[in-house]
């Protein structure tokens, strides 16, 4: 199995055997299920061996997973979709799902993945998904028409400058207007989204051939340095370590 990773404005989801995080933390509320039996797993100093897990912002964890066939989702925590699962962890640093219920989930997710190809196949599975694991999932409305503007700048973007203050400035708006306009219509902090965006984008650029160095700079990071940090501080791994027989998918669940 290859590594597989489909990003969206609010969440990454990776299917694969390869996943040996180091030691890390990060702002996004994570779930990972594993699609054999257990996995192990170590939070807060803690050896676990569980067939999913969700994970709290901020707590540092280590994921000892190669070999093992996994699926991750990394979520904005301000976003509806990490709220749903808020539900489960509450102010706890971690919870661990029955196992009975990973049966379930594993059997449909190694049935239905290998059909996801588009952003339209990626929401009928996503939404499945929250369904078997019993949270709702919302398809995020934009009603503010600058919002949708924005959304629709940063989608068609080809730049690599991502700078907030150039976009508010485009629109007529203040960098804080902007952001209070973005997470009211959302439920995403702006900073969340430009940041998954800029690793979207670089992780794009690498799966269609370009140089680290290339794709980092094109993403808009100040340096190859800079994305290799940020995609280990969000996944535990380097860019380099991601691009080894992957595939990257870029959906859209804002509409």
């Amino acid at each position: 199995m290859m590594m597989i990773l489909y990003g969206a404005e609010h969440h990454l989801l990776v299917i694969s055997n390869t996943i040996d995080a180091e030691k890390h933390w990060h702002s996004f509320l994570q779930v990972t299920i594993s699609l054999e039996d257990e996995f192990e797993i170590e939070v807060v100093g803690q050896s676990l061996s569980c067939s999913g897990i969700i994970i709290n912002s901020n707590v540092v964890h280590r994921l000892k997973g190669a070999g093992h066939p996994l699926m991750l989702l990394l979520m904005d925590s301000t976003s509806e979709m990490a709220a749903s699962f808020k539900r489960y962890i509450e102010d706890r640093k971690y919870y661990a799902f029955p196992p009975g219920m990973m049966k379930t989930i594993r059997e449909f997710v190694q049935k239905e993945y290998p059909g996801v190809k588009d952003t339209d196949s990626y929401l009928s599975f996503l939404g499945q998904l929250m369904k078997l694991l019993d949270v709702e999932h919302v398809n995020t409305t934009i009603v503010d028409p600058r919002v949708r503007e924005f959304i629709q700048l940063i989608k068609d973007c080809t730049d690599s400058e991502h700078s907030v203050s150039l976009y508010a400035r485009q629109m007529g708006l203040s960098n804080s207007r902007l952001s209070h306009l973005f997470k009211e219509n959302t439920g995403i902090s702006l900073s969340g989204y430009m940041l998954l965006h800029k690793l979207q984008k670089a992780t794009y650029f690498i799966f269609n051939g370009l140089s680290i160095t290339d794709a980092a700079m094109a993403a808009g990071f100040d340096s190859p340095s800079h994305l290799a940090v940020t995609s280990k501080r969000l996944l535990g791994m380097t860019a380099k370590d991601i691009r080894k027989d992957s595939v990257f998918l870029k959906v859209s669940c804002l509409h």
